[in-house]
């Protein structure tokens, strides 16, 4: 009996452990919106992210999730420069256009992701986790 117990517990730690440990990259928290959250069709969403570490920070949206070979989305959709803010946290608002065919107003999975600009031996982008969310 208290072998099942220990396992069960076991087993409930790493489930709740397994999100936490692949949410921070290179120093890279993404906070909102969160894997899987939707956002509203036809509002802009705020990114909000935390960062450890110099250099500038950037926020890419795409349809895709595939990277380059520095490790980053495309930034077709949305790309610009996010906020510093108390604690680390940045924010980027995207420019929001009200036209059927701009992205915010059509319904589809999405990824955003952010990276740092440091250049410090060869690769000068410290990418952050991409996350998927949905417009709905």
């Amino acid at each position: 009996m208290r072998l099942h117990l220990l396992v069960g517990t076991l087993a409930l730690l790493a489930v709740v452990a397994a999100p936490a440990s692949g949410a921070t990259k290179h120093g890279i928290t993404p906070i909102a919106p969160a894997r899987g959250d939707v956002v509203p069709k036809g509002r802009a969403p705020t990114f909000r992210l935390r960062a450890h570490g110099g250099g500038q920070v950037w926020v890419r949206v795409c349809s895709s999730a595939r990277k380059d070979r520095n490790g980053v989305i495309c930034g077709r959709l949305a790309l610009g420069r996010a906020t510093r803010h108390k604690g680390g946290v940045y924010t980027y608002g995207p420019r929001f256009h009200d036209f059927p065919g701009f992205w915010l107003n059509q319904r589809g999975t999405y990824h955003w992701q952010a990276y740092r600009i440091a250049c410090g031996g060869g690769d000068c982008r410290a990418e952050g986790p991409i996350v998927r969310f949905r417009v709905g």
